[in-house]
């Protein structure tokens, strides 16, 4: 009886830990092919272009917008490809099964929508003239309506959370704070010091990207969110 009370748990666990990896796996291969697609054509794109207008390459601080740019955009339409198919999204985003992503279906197209708006801002401005091939009044443009459009549809996400994404929410607000304060203005110090170069202003705006998605994965991997399901 005791063996058979000991050997009872290797198997429960066993069969549920290989399909969480085997999620994980499928999760990371559709980054990977999603974001091949979207940097690959972002990058041929603008190599025709410089290519046709005989200028120089990008600076680092118009790639690294660019690169941020493909990662929110690759997020947002897997995001929204999941909320879009209950079958799909159960397979592809961190949730238990096909209910959970009709529970949150309305959040996640609203997350997605935000996202993919915001990526596509950063893109725009990524893309302005003189380096780029997007004129400068359309690339302003995009990218006012991109990061407008994208705060409504954050704060419609915001207001339909539970209260462990309200707690995530608004940790993640007052963490992206604290990193903008000590990077921001730590480069900003340096800077006035003239110890380095001084931020561009895109890189300002690129930071606060890569700063906002780096305090929303701290706040949810504080509460195990991050693990696969």
């Amino acid at each position: 009886m005791t063996s058979e009370i000991e050997t009872q748990p290797s198997k429960v666990v066993a069969p549920n830990a290989a399909p969480k990896w085997r999620k994980l796996l499928l999760q990371f291969a559709a980054g990977m092919v999603f974001g091949g697609l979207v940097g690959f054509g972002f990058g041929y794109l603008a190599d025709r272009y410089l290519d046709a207008a005989q200028s120089e390459g990008p600076s680092f601080s118009v790639a690294i917008a660019g690169a941020v740019a493909v990662i929110y955009i690759v997020m947002a339409v897997i995001v929204l490809a999941g909320s879009l198919s209950p079958r799909m999204g159960a397979m592809l985003l961190n949730v238990e099964d096909e209910a959970e992503v009709r529970e949150l279906q309305s959040q996640l197209l609203n997350s997605g929508l935000g996202m993919v708006l915001w990526g596509v801002a950063l893109m725009a401005l990524a893309l302005a003239a003189p380096v780029g091939p997007l004129p400068t009044p359309a690339a302003l443009v995009i990218a006012a309506v991109g990061l407008v459009s994208g705060l409504w549809f954050a704060w419609k996400t915001y207001r339909s959370s539970d209260e462990l994404l309200l707690a995530i929410n608004l940790e993640a607000g007052a963490l992206t704070y604290g990193l903008m304060l000590v990077v921001l203005g730590g480069w900003g110090m340096l800077a006035h010091l003239d110890y380095v170069t001084g931020p561009q202003p895109l890189d300002l705006l690129t930071a606060c990207y890569v700063l906002a998605l780096l305090a929303t994965f701290i706040s949810a991997g504080r509460r195990g969110m991050l693990m696969p399901r």
